[in-house]
């Protein structure tokens, strides 16, 4: 399907909020899912699409995608103009989920894994859920400009990844469910953390992806089934997995 670009909204030198027009993706897109993005038409580089996380959607017609400029991919996007149509697959993944009994819920980002975050805190927040933020490093904290209903959130930030176990410690009492993307290390230091509470998580995991829908296998990560490690797929399985299933630094 086909997605406008509506407009592109600078957040900082290296971050850009795209806002796309598809009514599509904008009312089937649940929070913690992403879109593939072909970036150029027909052969021309790069010809692989780029995975990207859903940042928010108005539920109706437009979604938006909240974009680190890191490479040759996420450069070309920066010179599309207000108007350009983008071939787009998605929503695809498994996102992030929450019941009843989760009240509290504490979301921890660690720079642009904001961006996976973002509708989960909306979505809270319209259930009128308490929703607390936890943003490391403090050097990106200008990306929470982004967030419309950031004075909706109880914003917390670690001066960096070092600390981050100590301030997690404070604000997972009371906590019912920890949602959290970023690097993997302060994803595995988030799930050792909320299991010591005994407080259930769901990780945003990232890894490399070609297709999206689970054929070519490059995105694998080991997962612990029964006692049993084995091999799932974070596009088709994930992109969220229960932080308890992660097997960080483990094969089969």
């Amino acid at each position: 399907m086909r997605a406008t670009l509506l407009e592109i909204r600078p957040i900082t030198g290296r971050d850009i909020c795209y806002v796309f027009r598809c009514p599509q993706v904008a009312a089937a897109a649940r929070p913690g899912q992403f879109v593939e993005l072909k970036l150029t038409e027909g052969y021309q580089t790069p010809f692989l699409r780029r995975p990207i996380s859903i940042f928010d959607t108005d539920g109706q017609e437009t979604f938006s995608l909240l974009v680190r400029t890191v490479g040759e991919g996420t450069t070309a996007m920066m010179v599309w103009p207000v108007g350009h149509s983008v071939d787009v697959l998605g929503p695809l993944g498994n996102g992030f989920t929450w019941n009843d009994h989760h009240q509290t819920c504490l979301l921890v980002a660690g720079g642009i894994g904001l961006a996976p975050l973002a509708l989960s805190a909306r979505r809270l927040l319209e259930e009128g859920k308490r929703v607390r933020l936890l943003f490391s490093p403090r050097r990106d904290q200008a990306l929470l400009e982004a967030l419309p209903f950031q004075d909706r959130l109880e914003v917390a930030t670690s001066e960096n990844r070092a600390a981050l176990a100590t301030t997690l410690e404070s604000l997972l009492e009371g906590t019912d469910l920890l949602l959290a993307c970023g690097p993997e290390g302060l994803l595995e230091t988030a799930a050792r953390c909320a299991m010591a509470h005994g407080v259930p998580s769901q990780l945003s995991m990232e890894r490399r992806m070609a297709c999206g829908i689970g054929i070519c296998l490059g995105c694998a990560i080991t997962i612990r089934t029964n006692g049993e490690l084995t091999y799932k797929k974070v596009c088709k399985d994930g992109p969220v997995f229960s932080g308890e299933e992660v097997a960080f630094h483990e094969t089969p």
